[in-house]
């Protein structure tokens, strides 16, 4: 395998700005069987506030984004990094932390054209609809993202059944007249979200418009991800800039789309962790970054 070091210099090597993309969990965190239970590995934090303060000191030369399927305020309160875009449910929500910032006082706001169109309500129905046709059964956690629903099915005595399970009664209420969601299934996930609101390739997209960055890094371990990892190919097949697609394997069930449009496996968070490190270290001996990016 590659060492993390030189990856981070292929990453650090074009002139103009770098700009990081980072899935949450399975990525930056282990995946945990109960979705409210998942915390970012410790060596991945310590990176990514190091990231922060070079960020901060030369925002020519690096930007960073968490893109998540997580709902915005869910997600900062685990990463808690400041100098961060924060991009939830699959890119339909934004925000900025600045360095420093308030946590409880972020508010996410729409992103994306379509990011407005979905009805919580719909969401919120479309979820009690699915939980009592499976007879609430208590492997089953259903997460309201506004517009959005996600059906959790990890901790199911037979995840294969569950998900087939689900899948069945979400097809049917869909035929039945929710028009406005769009089915999306991810690792022991199936989720609903406002119909043509596209999903994390569409936010890579927007993300590459507004920050016009010469490398990018991205990194993830679901299908959702591999959207974005698709565009960034396609992008740096036209020249248009250098990009290195990172994935994550998941320890039982990785999906084939993500390892074939992966330019790099890693095995776990800790080697992301290890990965941004080494992109920090990089980035402070090219540049001699100045005193006050080692500040607390």
């Amino acid at each position: 395998m590659t060492s993390a070091r030189a990856l981070a210099a292929r990453v650090a090597a074009p002139a103009g700005r770098i700009l990081v993309i980072l899935d949450f969990d399975g990525t930056l965190s282990e995946i945990d069987p109960d979705p409210m239970g998942a915390t970012i590995d410790s060596g991945a934090l310590r990176a990514l506030r190091r990231l922060a303060r070079v960020a901060e000191a030369m925002p020519e030369r690096l930007a960073l984004a968490i893109l998540t399927g997580r709902a915005v305020p869910d997600v900062v309160a685990r990463v808690r990094v400041g100098g961060l875009r924060y991009l939830g449910n699959h890119g339909l929500e934004a925000s900025w932390l600045p360095r420093h910032g308030n946590v409880r006082s972020l508010v996410a706001g729409a992103a994306g054209r379509a990011a407005g169109s979905g009805s919580a309500g719909a969401a919120a129905q479309l979820g009690r609809s699915v939980a009592v046709a499976l007879g609430d059964p208590d492997w089953l956690f259903v997460e309201l993202k506004g517009g959005s629903v996600a059906f959790h099915y990890r901790r199911a005595p037979d995840p294969a059944e569950a998900g087939r399970a689900i899948g069945a009664v979400v097809d049917d209420r869909l035929a039945a007249g929710h028009l406005d969601l769009e089915r999306s299934d991810g690792r022991m996930i199936v989720e609903l979200r406002p119909a043509g609101a596209g999903g994390k390739g569409a936010a890579v997209e927007r993300l590459l418009a507004e920050l016009a960055p010469a490398s990018v890094l991205a990194m993830g371990d679901d299908r959702s991800d591999v959207e974005g990892f698709r565009l960034l190919a396609s992008e740096r097949g036209s020249g248009l800039l250098s990009a290195l697609n990172v994935g994550v394997h998941d320890r039982t069930a990785t999906p084939p789309e993500l390892v074939e449009a992966a330019d790099v496996m890693l095995d776990t968070p800790r080697d992301v962790g290890r990965l941004l490190n080494a992109l920090a270290g990089a980035l402070e001996r090219a540049w001699g970054p100045p005193a006050r990016l080692y500040e607390v």
